[in-house]
């Protein structure tokens, strides 16, 4: 929820009616009363709106400490105020600590774990997309215990839900293969091999010394020499599960495989794919999705899991002309940028070389676009 600002007086009259009101409960009440805690989050709302974003966290905190004497560590009346401070302190730039909240905000929810309501696993999906942004953020020295943890948080969830009495839910195991390709794409992005050599004191190349060996290393770089053909297994495996009139998801995820394969450079049999998803899109009286999908290039993974996180400064609109084959590889031509982004653009055409696209269909068919007007930011780090 969005904190509107108040005006100054507007605001302190609010913040001292709401302060006498809370006086007056604890006196009546007594200073555990649970019936504090709403006035306490009306007031750090009030707090919030006027930017006194300390005093809000400590009315809030407070509430919380109320809630959870009177009901408990994890009461479901604190999920408002989490969520509210989890949003403050996005709104702050304080991500240290929104991490760690984050770590209760995951328990309080179940960790995870059925039985899954709307809640419950809207709080896991959402768990799992922040560690994926923690990551972007590098709010680790070494991301790689947070990538291998997140990476078996996945397939723990995904084995419970496959496990499940009474047959797999195919839309919550939609939305857990879904998050974990993401994560996969990131593991593919993240991770540096180790050198496998290192050259001695008398010049000569060796075996790596074994004090130097670091296990978690080499428990991602195995995890990612295999992760073209888990990115396929996950996708495949969600198709089986699909009902056959569930059009919109069945092709959301055939998109996803074509794209994996795409980005992996297996050109040929993501075209195939990419050819099937929109014939069925149009005999499934789908042609809009299929106009959206496919009337031009689009830079892939084309799921959100590459976007810079917060307000990261850029560069541009950097308006370039684009071409892209029906394999997925790019030229842009720059000539035409902006001379206030030359060095952004000659970045952006290495970038854009270096990706792969998803290609546009004309007709049912893959095609070629060419010279092609396009604008892009350049973040920077």
């Amino acid at each position: 929820m969005a904190i509107q600002p108040l005006e100054s007086a507007e605001a302190q009259e609010l913040i001292r009616a709401l302060s006498e009101r809370l006086v007056e409960q604890e006196y009546r009440d007594g200073p555990y009363a649970m019936s504090l805690a709403e006035t306490l989050d009306e007031l750090a709302r009030a707090q919030d709106a006027a930017g006194a974003v300390e005093l809000a966290r400590r009315s809030r905190a407070r509430a919380l400490h109320l809630i959870r004497v009177n009901e408990g560590l994890y009461s479901t009346a604190q999920r408002p105020l989490i969520w509210a401070m989890l949003e403050s302190l996005r709104r702050e730039g304080d991500f240290e600590t929104l991490d760690e909240r984050y770590d209760y905000f995951f328990r309080l929810y179940g960790s995870g774990q059925p039985p899954w309501d709307g809640l419950r696993w809207s709080a896991t999906l959402e768990y799992l997309r922040w560690q994926r942004e923690a990551l972007r953020l590098r709010l680790d020295r070494d991301p790689m215990q947070r990538l291998l943890r997140l990476h078996a948080l996945h397939e723990d969830t995904l084995e419970t839900l496959v496990s499940q009495v009474g047959g797999v839910d195919f839309r919550l195991l939609a939305d857990a293969t879904f998050s974990q390709v993401k994560t996969l794409y990131l593991i593919e992005d993240l991770i540096q091999p180790q050198p496998v050599f290192r050259e001695r004191s008398n010049g000569f190349p060796g075996s790596e010394d074994p004090r130097n060996f670091n296990l978690q290393q080499e428990r991602l770089e195995n995890l990612q020499r295999s992760l073209r053909g888990a990115g396929r297994t996950l996708l495949t495996d969600l198709l089986a599960v699909i009902p056959g009139d569930e059009h919109r998801l069945r092709a959301q995820a055939l998109l996803a495989l074509a794209d994996w394969l795409q980005w992996h450079g297996s050109s040929r049999e993501a075209r195939d794919l990419y050819e099937r998803i929109w014939s069925e899109l149009h005999s499934g009286g789908m042609q809009a999705v299929a106009e959206q999908w496919f009337s031009a290039p689009v830079p892939l993974p084309d799921n959100g899991v590459f976007l810079p996180p917060g307000s990261q400064r850029s560069e541009g609109p950097i308006e370039v002309r684009l071409s892209v084959r029906e394999d997925g590889r790019a030229f842009a031509d720059v000539s035409m940028a902006d001379k206030r982004w030359q060095r952004s653009a000659v970045r952006l055409q290495r970038r854009i070389a270096a990706t792969r696209y998803r290609p546009v269909l004309k007709d049912g068919r893959v095609v070629s676009a060419d010279d092609l007007s396009v604008s892009y930011k350049m973040f920077v780090r």
